[in-house]
């Protein structure tokens, strides 16, 4: 079963973020741990640089990075 990311989806589902859609996708699709691991940093600097532009609020940020490193570590990490 796959952890949900109910923020990461919501945000992928807006037609103008299609580069996150794909990042997102890859997540998912990834095998490897240090694949995923790179697209998490990837996926927090296109956060980054959707906050800096005032496209996403800190908490909405915030929300999508937490939901990342579940993905990825687990709850627990």
């Amino acid at each position: 079963m796959s952890t949900p990311m109910p923020a990461c989806e919501a945000l992928a589902a807006d037609p103008a973020r299609y580069i996150f859609k794909q990042l997102l996708t890859d997540l998912k699709e990834a095998d490897l741990y240090e694949e995923k691991s790179r697209l998490v940093t990837r996926i927090g600097g296109y956060l980054g640089a959707l906050l800096e532009c005032d496209v996403i609020t800190v908490e909405q940020s915030q929300a999508m990075r937490s939901e990342t490193h579940v993905f990825v570590w687990g709850p627990e990490a």
